[in-house]
Parts: C-alpha cells; sequence; structure tokens
C-alpha cells in the first residue's frame, strides 16, 4: 500500500483535511442521497480508514447534518464547510465510524488518481448516462440491509 499523504479543501479553502495512502475502494454511487450532494446523476466517493484522515479547522467552519432515512438503511453524517456548503467528507454508522467517505474531486488531482472501481445503486442511474466503464456493477450500496 503506498504512503502517500494526499491533500484536499473546501471550496473556500477555510478547512483543509489530509488523508494517508491509498483508499480502500472508490465508488461511483448514484443513490439519492450521492446524487442530490453532487448535483448531478452520481457522485464519485473513497473510502478510507478513519484512522488515516485528519482536518484542519481553525476557524471552527466544520459542521454536520445526520441523514437518517437513507437507501441502504443505515443512517450516515455528513460533514461540511458552514461557510462554503462544501461537503467534506461523509462517516457511514453502518461500521461504527471506523471509514470515512471523501470525495476524490476535493483533492488534488483526484478525480485522476482515484478512478471508480465500482458502480453502485445502478437502478438510479439515468438512461442518458453511461456510466464508469470496467467498474463493477452493483444493485444496491456496500452497506445496504434493503
Amino acid at each position: 500500500m503506498s504512503t502517500a499523504t494526499r491533500t484536499g479543501t473546501c471550496l473556500c479553502k477555510g478547512v483543509s483535511f489530509t488523508v494517508e495512502g491509498e483508499p480502500k475502494i472508490v465508488f461511483c454511487c448514484y443513490c439519492s442521497d450521492c446524487a442530490l450532494g453532487a448535483g448531478g446523476p452520481c457522485q464519485i466517493t473513497a473510502r478510507y480508514q478513519s484512522s488515516r484522515f485528519s482536518i484542519n479547522d481553525p476557524e471552527s467552519l466544520v459542521t454536520t447534518y445526520t441523514i437518517t432515512e437513507t437507501g441502504s438503511g443505515f443512517p450516515k453524517e455528513k460533514y461540511f464547510c458552514k461557510r462554503c456548503g462544501c461537503t467534506l467528507y461523509t462517516v457511514p454508522l453502518a461500521d461504527e465510524g471506523r471509514t470515512i467517505v471523501i470525495r476524490p474531486v476535493l483533492i488534488e488531482n483526484g478525480l485522476e488518481l482515484y478512478k471508480p472501481e465500482i458502480e453502485c445503486w445502478l437502478k438510479n442511474r439515468p438512461s442518458y448516462f453511461s456510466g464508469c466503464q470496467e467498474a463493477e456493477q452493483w444493485e444496491a450500496g456496500p452497506t445496504s440491509r434493503k
């Protein structure tokens, strides 16, 4: 596993973060929460062990919103910058906070570095969108209990 340390920021650059190593997996997710959060058909996310993540929030800009009604049946906490509204990371509560989900677009060159390995919630993918070539196809999500 790579020991590279990557940095990312929110839109206003008031909050930054670092992640160490490579993600456990990279998803292209079409669930309604990800689509709404991304403002498009899907959101690309990278899962890391939470112990490999650190946040720098000198102005106390990070706030949270808990989504209780999810496609998986498990709540998740969305952490975002209250100045610019940018979602910084998500904590799926299905695994008790051991995983942190980051959008690679926030990491410099993240969309080039982290190609989606899995597309999930395919039933929500719009017919006009061809998706991520070569990604494994999942009908539901990684923690779905519904």
